[in-house]
C-alpha cells in the first residue's frame, strides 16, 4: 500500500507543473471567471460550484493525459516500478485537484455555501473518472465533447429531456445518459445530504480510475 500510494503521488508530482507551465492554468483561471461572472447575474451558487467541479476536472483529466505524447509515454511510465492503476489514479488526482481549487474559488467569490462547495467537490471526482476514461480512449477531442455536454445539459434532469410527445432516439440517448452517468442534476441532491448521490459519485469516481486503468495496459500490453 505504501509503494502504491508513492507511485500514486509521483504521477500526481510529474503532472502538477503543468498547472503554470502550460495553458492548463489560463484555462481554469478562463472558466472560474466564467463561472463567477454567471454567480453574479442569476446562476445560484449551488449551480456554480458543481459546473466548477465538473468543467475544471474535464479540463484536468485532457491536460493531465490527454495528448498524443502523454498516451505514447504510457509504455515509459510504467517501466519503472508501477503500476496502470497507481498511474491512473495519479492523473486522476492531477485532475480533481485543480477542479477542487476552482470550487473553493468560485465559492468564496459568489458567496460561499458549505453544502454547495461539498456537492463541487464530489461531482468533481465524479465526473474526472468518467473524463479519464474517455480522453485515454479518444484524446481530447472526448474531453471537448465532454465539457460542452456537462455545461448545456449535464444539470437537466433526464425526465426534461424526454418531456416532448416524441422525443426520438438522440433524445432518449441524451436522456439515458443524464440517468446513468455523473450529472449534474443528481449531485445537487448532495447539497441536502442524499447519500445515494454521493455514493453514485463514488461509484463512478471508482469505476472510471478501473477502467482507465484497464485501458492503459491494453494498449501497454498491445505495444
Amino acid at each position: 500500500m505504501v509503494h502504491f500510494l508513492r507511485c500514486v503521488l509521483a504521477e500526481w508530482a510529474l503532472v502538477r507543473p503543468r498547472l503554470v507551465r502550460t495553458r492548463f492554468g489560463p484555462c481554469l483561471l478562463l472558466l472560474g471567471v466564467a463561472l463567477v461572472w454567471l454567480g453574479h447575474h442569476g446562476a445560484d451558487p449551488l449551480a456554480v460550484a458543481l459546473h466548477a467541479g465538473a468543467l475544471g476536472s474535464v479540463v484536468g483529466a485532457a491536460f493531465a493525459i490527454g495528448s498524443a505524447a502523454d498516451r505514447a509515454a504510457l509504455a515509459i511510465a510504467l517501466g519503472h516500478p508501477t503500476t496502470p492503476l497507481a498511474l491512473v489514479t495519479g492523473r486522476w488526482l492531477a485532475a480533481v485537484i485543480p477542479a477542487f481549487g476552482l470550487v473553493v474559488a468560485c465559492g468564496l467569490a459568489v458567496g460561499w455555501r458549505t453544502p454547495a462547495a461539498v456537492a463541487g467537490l464530489v461531482a468533481a471526482g465524479a465526473v474526472a473518472g468518467c473524463a479519464l476514461t474517455a480522453v485515454l480512449l479518444a484524446g481530447t477531442g472526448a474531453a471537448l465533447a465532454l465539457f460542452i455536454c456537462m455545461a448545456l445539459a449535464g444539470a437537466l434532469p433526464p425526465e426534461a429531456i424526454v418531456s416532448v410527445a416524441d422525443p426520438g432516439v438522440a433524445r432518449l440517448a441524451v436522456a439515458s445518459a443524464l440517468e446513468l452517468g455523473p450529472a449534474l442534476w443528481r449531485y445537487r441532491e448532495v447539497a441536502t445530504g442524499d447519500a445515494g448521490a454521493v455514493l453514485h459519485a463514488a461509484a463512478w469516481a471508482a469505476l472510471g480510475v478501473v477502467l482507465a486503468s484497464g485501458v492503459v495496459r491494453r494498449r501497454v500490453g498491445g505495444l
